[in-house]
């Protein structure tokens, strides 16, 4: 039997990362944080300081000195933390918002994190402030 794939309307296939994923909210954050990703191929690995603003199970907010603007793939590394590396990649097409010298760059986790990472990373932030709940980036 083969599927003829103009019969198939695209909108109506089901996904479960994009379409049944339960959305998380994000929680203000100041943690210092690595960006690690490949330049030329797989031939130069660099890795860049950035500071974690915003957190969620699904993905982040850090901001970086402008410079060299990273790529879509990398892995985000909270080292006070101990939350390990995790993959992730840039969340939509114009998720760079560029301020003075400094850039924005929303991110989307590869493997959503587990309740310990999330809640280690808020333990370890610098943010005095007690209200965490940013419910406008859901």
């Amino acid at each position: 039997m083969t599927v003829d794939l103009d019969e198939v309307p695209l909108r109506k296939v089901s996904s479960f990362m994009y379409d049944e994923e339960p959305r998380f909210p994000f929680k203000a954050t100041q943690n210092a944080a690595h960006i690690q990703y490949s330049r030329r191929g797989l031939s130069y690995i660099m890795s860049q300081r950035c500071s974690l603003k915003n957190i969620s199970r699904a993905g982040a907010i850090i901001e970086l000195v402008s410079g060299v603007e990273p790529p879509d793939c990398m892995t985000l590394d909270v080292p006070d933390a101990n939350a390990g590396k995790i993959g992730c990649v840039r969340w939509g097409g114009n998720s760079a918002v560029h301020r003075n010298d400094k850039i924005s760059i929303r991110l989307r986790f590869l493997k959503l994190l587990t309740e310990r990472q999330l809640a280690s990373v808020l333990a370890h932030s610098k943010l005095v402030d007690n209200d965490r709940s940013l419910s406008f980036f859901t």
